[in-house]
Protein backbone atom coordinates (compact mmCIF):
# COMPACT_ATOMS: atom_id res chain seq x y z
CA UNK A 1 0.00 0.00 0.00
CA UNK A 2 1.34 3.61 -0.69
CA UNK A 3 2.14 6.31 1.69
CA UNK A 4 -0.54 7.80 0.49
CA UNK A 5 -3.03 5.65 0.74
CA UNK A 6 -1.51 4.78 4.32
CA UNK A 7 -1.77 8.21 4.94
CA UNK A 8 -5.55 8.80 4.20
CA UNK A 9 -6.62 6.49 7.05
CA UNK A 10 -5.09 7.85 9.96
CA UNK A 11 -4.04 11.55 8.69
CA UNK A 12 -6.77 13.68 8.63
CA UNK A 13 -8.24 16.37 5.84
CA UNK A 14 -6.55 19.38 7.27
CA UNK A 15 -3.01 17.68 7.54
CA UNK A 16 -3.26 16.89 3.79
CA UNK A 17 -0.42 17.74 1.27
CA UNK A 18 -0.06 19.50 -2.25
CA UNK A 19 0.81 15.96 -3.90
CA UNK A 20 0.53 12.47 -3.81
CA UNK A 21 4.26 11.58 -3.36
CA UNK A 22 5.62 9.74 -0.86
CA UNK A 23 8.90 10.53 -0.28
CA UNK A 24 11.82 7.57 0.94
CA UNK A 25 15.22 8.77 0.16
CA UNK A 26 16.80 12.77 -0.39
CA UNK A 27 19.75 13.82 -1.69
CA UNK A 28 21.11 17.51 -2.10
CA UNK A 29 18.64 19.10 -4.34
CA UNK A 30 16.62 15.65 -5.33
CA UNK A 31 14.14 13.52 -3.68
CA UNK A 32 13.26 9.94 -4.12
CA UNK A 33 9.86 8.23 -3.97
CA UNK A 34 8.52 4.94 -3.36
CA UNK A 35 9.52 3.69 -6.96
CA UNK A 36 12.91 5.48 -6.53
CA UNK A 37 12.03 7.81 -8.83
CA UNK A 38 14.15 11.24 -8.36
CA UNK A 39 12.59 14.38 -8.66
CA UNK A 40 14.37 18.09 -8.28
CA UNK A 41 13.01 19.26 -4.55
CA UNK A 42 11.60 22.58 -5.59
CA UNK A 43 9.41 22.78 -2.35
CA UNK A 44 12.59 23.43 -0.32
CA UNK A 45 10.95 22.85 2.98
CA UNK A 46 7.70 25.21 1.68
CA UNK A 47 10.45 27.98 0.60
CA UNK A 48 12.53 28.61 4.12
CA UNK A 49 15.47 25.49 4.11
CA UNK A 50 18.28 26.53 1.75
CA UNK A 51 20.03 23.99 3.36
CA UNK A 52 19.80 21.21 0.61
CA UNK A 53 19.19 17.29 1.64
CA UNK A 54 21.65 15.42 4.00
CA UNK A 55 24.03 18.24 3.16
CA UNK A 56 27.99 16.12 4.91
CA UNK A 57 28.87 19.01 7.34
CA UNK A 58 25.16 19.61 8.14
CA UNK A 59 24.21 15.92 9.05
CA UNK A 60 27.93 15.90 11.10
CA UNK A 61 26.92 18.85 13.04
CA UNK A 62 23.08 17.08 13.82
CA UNK A 63 25.21 13.86 15.00
CA UNK A 64 27.79 15.79 17.51
CA UNK A 65 24.79 17.51 19.38
CA UNK A 66 22.88 14.60 19.50
CA UNK A 67 26.19 12.73 20.83
CA UNK A 68 25.95 15.57 23.74
CA UNK A 69 22.03 16.63 24.62
CA UNK A 70 18.75 15.64 22.60
CA UNK A 71 16.21 17.97 24.80
CA UNK A 72 17.34 19.23 27.90
CA UNK A 73 14.80 22.10 27.67
CA UNK A 74 15.83 25.59 27.58
CA UNK A 75 12.66 27.12 29.36
CA UNK A 76 14.79 25.01 32.18
CA UNK A 77 18.24 25.36 31.61
CA UNK A 78 20.77 26.78 29.31
CA UNK A 79 23.49 25.58 27.21
CA UNK A 80 25.93 26.19 24.84
CA UNK A 81 24.67 25.85 21.26
CA UNK A 82 21.28 28.16 22.12
CA UNK A 83 23.31 30.34 23.28
CA UNK A 84 25.62 30.62 20.84
CA UNK A 85 23.64 30.86 17.89
CA UNK A 86 21.86 34.05 19.67
CA UNK A 87 25.15 35.36 20.06
CA UNK A 88 25.87 35.13 16.45
CA UNK A 89 22.68 36.26 15.04
CA UNK A 90 22.81 38.92 17.15
CA UNK A 91 26.04 39.85 15.72
CA UNK A 92 24.77 39.68 12.41
CA UNK A 93 21.67 41.94 13.16
CA UNK A 94 23.55 45.06 14.21
CA UNK A 95 24.18 44.06 18.13
CA UNK A 96 21.10 45.92 19.46
CA UNK A 97 18.68 42.84 19.45
CA UNK A 98 17.55 40.13 20.97
CA UNK A 99 16.30 36.64 20.34
CA UNK A 100 13.73 34.62 21.33
CA UNK A 101 13.37 31.19 19.33
CA UNK A 102 10.23 29.26 18.42
CA UNK A 103 8.83 26.19 17.01
CA UNK A 104 7.38 27.48 13.54
CA UNK A 105 6.36 30.98 12.03
CA UNK A 106 2.84 31.26 12.57
CA UNK A 107 4.10 30.71 16.77
CA UNK A 108 6.65 33.34 16.19
CA UNK A 109 4.02 35.86 14.27
CA UNK A 110 2.31 35.54 17.66
CA UNK A 111 5.18 35.92 19.58
CA UNK A 112 5.82 39.73 18.04
CA UNK A 113 2.09 40.36 17.67
CA UNK A 114 1.90 39.82 21.83
CA UNK A 115 5.15 41.91 22.03
CA UNK A 116 3.68 44.70 20.16
CA UNK A 117 0.67 44.84 22.40
CA UNK A 118 2.39 44.63 25.61
CA UNK A 119 4.86 47.02 24.82
CA UNK A 120 2.65 49.28 23.18
CA UNK A 121 -0.51 48.81 25.57
CA UNK A 122 -2.25 48.92 22.52
CA UNK A 123 -4.81 46.74 21.18
CA UNK A 124 -5.04 47.07 17.04
CA UNK A 125 -3.15 45.73 14.52
CA UNK A 126 -2.66 46.36 10.38
CA UNK A 127 -2.12 43.68 8.15
CA UNK A 128 -2.02 43.96 4.84
CA UNK A 129 -4.86 41.84 1.87
CA UNK A 130 -2.95 38.91 0.12
CA UNK A 131 -0.48 38.19 3.38
CA UNK A 132 0.32 34.94 4.78
CA UNK A 133 1.23 35.08 8.29
CA UNK A 134 0.15 31.69 9.90
CA UNK A 135 -2.79 29.41 10.44
CA UNK A 136 -3.35 29.73 14.15
CA UNK A 137 -6.04 31.93 15.30
CA UNK A 138 -3.92 34.76 15.95
CA UNK A 139 -1.99 34.71 12.51
CA UNK A 140 -5.34 33.52 10.48
CA UNK A 141 -6.20 36.26 11.69
CA UNK A 142 -3.79 38.80 10.14
CA UNK A 143 -3.80 36.82 6.78
CA UNK A 144 -5.48 37.93 4.06
CA UNK A 145 -4.85 35.70 1.15
CA UNK A 146 -7.62 32.85 1.05
CA UNK A 147 -10.81 32.82 3.63
CA UNK A 148 -10.53 29.51 3.20
CA UNK A 149 -7.83 29.56 5.96
CA UNK A 150 -10.63 31.39 7.78
CA UNK A 151 -13.55 29.53 7.08
CA UNK A 152 -15.80 28.51 10.25
CA UNK A 153 -12.97 30.31 12.50
CA UNK A 154 -14.49 32.94 13.25
CA UNK A 155 -14.85 35.57 15.44
CA UNK A 156 -10.75 35.58 14.93
CA UNK A 157 -8.28 37.87 16.96
CA UNK A 158 -10.33 41.50 17.59
CA UNK A 159 -9.24 45.03 16.24
CA UNK A 160 -7.48 43.69 12.98
CA UNK A 161 -7.17 46.55 10.06
CA UNK A 162 -6.82 45.56 6.72
CA UNK A 163 -4.91 47.95 4.31
CA UNK A 164 -3.57 47.77 0.17
CA UNK A 165 -0.02 46.45 -0.27
CA UNK A 166 2.54 48.12 -2.92
CA UNK A 167 1.68 46.26 -6.26
CA UNK A 168 3.06 48.51 -8.48
CA UNK A 169 1.95 46.25 -11.78
CA UNK A 170 -1.87 45.70 -10.67
CA UNK A 171 -2.26 48.40 -8.55
CA UNK A 172 -5.15 48.06 -5.99
CA UNK A 173 -5.93 51.64 -6.63
CA UNK A 174 -5.93 52.03 -10.66
CA UNK A 175 -2.76 54.01 -10.36
CA UNK A 176 0.15 54.05 -13.27
CA UNK A 177 3.75 53.22 -12.12
CA UNK A 178 5.44 56.45 -11.10
CA UNK A 179 2.64 58.75 -11.29
CA UNK A 180 0.70 57.01 -8.38
CA UNK A 181 1.72 59.63 -5.89
CA UNK A 182 2.10 56.57 -3.47
CA UNK A 183 -1.72 56.08 -2.83
CA UNK A 184 -0.53 52.37 -0.79
CA UNK A 185 1.09 54.84 1.54
CA UNK A 186 -1.67 58.02 1.41
CA UNK A 187 -4.28 55.22 2.43
CA UNK A 188 -3.27 55.04 6.11
CA UNK A 189 -4.86 58.75 6.19
CA UNK A 190 -7.81 56.90 5.68
CA UNK A 191 -7.62 54.37 7.78
CA UNK A 192 -6.46 56.47 10.46
CA UNK A 193 -9.24 59.32 9.90
CA UNK A 194 -12.40 56.55 9.70
CA UNK A 195 -11.19 52.99 11.02
CA UNK A 196 -8.40 53.08 13.94
CA UNK A 197 -6.85 56.08 15.11
CA UNK A 198 -3.07 55.17 15.11
CA UNK A 199 -2.68 55.85 19.11
CA UNK A 200 -5.05 52.22 19.19
CA UNK A 201 -2.70 51.12 16.94
CA UNK A 202 -0.03 48.68 18.38
CA UNK A 203 2.10 47.50 15.27
CA UNK A 204 1.73 47.26 11.42
CA UNK A 205 2.79 43.49 9.79
CA UNK A 206 3.77 43.75 6.76
CA UNK A 207 6.04 41.04 4.53
CA UNK A 208 9.02 42.95 2.88
CA UNK A 209 7.78 41.01 -0.39
CA UNK A 210 4.03 40.00 -0.38
CA UNK A 211 5.11 35.95 -0.79
CA UNK A 212 1.48 33.98 -1.39
CA UNK A 213 0.32 36.83 -2.20
CA UNK A 214 2.25 36.62 -5.49
CA UNK A 215 5.87 37.23 -5.03
CA UNK A 216 5.44 41.08 -5.13
CA UNK A 217 8.51 43.29 -4.66
CA UNK A 218 7.03 46.82 -3.34
CA UNK A 219 8.94 49.97 -4.49
CA UNK A 220 11.61 50.95 -1.78
CA UNK A 221 9.74 53.81 -0.58
CA UNK A 222 7.03 51.92 0.50
CA UNK A 223 8.79 50.13 2.86
CA UNK A 224 10.38 53.48 4.02
CA UNK A 225 6.89 55.19 4.17
CA UNK A 226 5.80 52.74 6.25
CA UNK A 227 9.12 53.16 8.98
CA UNK A 228 7.57 57.11 8.57
CA UNK A 229 4.94 56.50 9.65
CA UNK A 230 5.16 54.29 12.46
CA UNK A 231 7.62 56.12 13.84
CA UNK A 232 5.42 59.31 13.75
CA UNK A 233 2.65 57.72 15.90
CA UNK A 234 4.17 55.05 17.82
CA UNK A 235 3.41 52.30 16.24
CA UNK A 236 5.82 49.34 16.01
CA UNK A 237 6.61 47.74 12.65
CA UNK A 238 6.77 43.98 12.31
CA UNK A 239 8.81 42.30 9.35
CA UNK A 240 7.63 38.97 8.77
CA UNK A 241 10.63 37.16 6.93
CA UNK A 242 9.73 33.96 6.61
CA UNK A 243 10.17 33.99 2.94
CA UNK A 244 12.81 36.60 2.39
CA UNK A 245 15.30 36.15 5.36
CA UNK A 246 18.76 34.09 5.09
CA UNK A 247 20.13 35.79 2.08
CA UNK A 248 16.91 35.60 0.01
CA UNK A 249 17.23 38.94 -1.42
CA UNK A 250 20.93 39.24 -1.83
CA UNK A 251 21.50 40.61 2.04
CA UNK A 252 21.14 38.54 4.96
CA UNK A 253 17.67 39.93 5.79
CA UNK A 254 15.68 41.70 3.53
CA UNK A 255 15.42 44.97 5.87
CA UNK A 256 19.11 45.91 4.97
CA UNK A 257 18.04 44.75 1.17
CA UNK A 258 15.87 47.80 1.07
CA UNK A 259 17.81 49.28 4.02
CA UNK A 260 15.18 50.12 6.58
CA UNK A 261 15.09 48.61 10.18
CA UNK A 262 11.62 47.50 11.61
CA UNK A 263 11.05 46.95 15.33
CA UNK A 264 10.48 43.38 15.21
CA UNK A 265 10.95 40.42 12.78
CA UNK A 266 11.16 36.46 12.51
CA UNK A 267 12.49 34.45 10.42
CA UNK A 268 11.68 31.13 12.31
CA UNK A 269 12.46 33.52 15.13
CA UNK A 270 12.11 37.27 16.59
CA UNK A 271 14.12 39.47 17.18
CA UNK A 272 13.58 42.92 19.18
CA UNK A 273 15.22 46.06 20.58
CA UNK A 274 12.29 46.46 22.74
Amino acid sequence: MKMYERAKKVFPPAAGRSTTLGITKAEGCYVYDESEKKYLDFASGVAVNNLGNCYPSVVEAIQKELQQMIHVGHNVVYYPSYIKLAEKLVELTGGDTMVYFSNSGAEANEGAIKLAKYVTRRPAVIAFKNSFHGRTMATVSITGSNSAYRKYYEPLMPSVYWAEYANCYRCPFGKEKGCCDMACLKQFDGIFEKLVDPECVAAIIVEPIQGEGGYIVPPDAFLKGLRKICNQHGILLIFDEVQTGVGRTGSLYASETFDVKPDIFRETLIKSSH
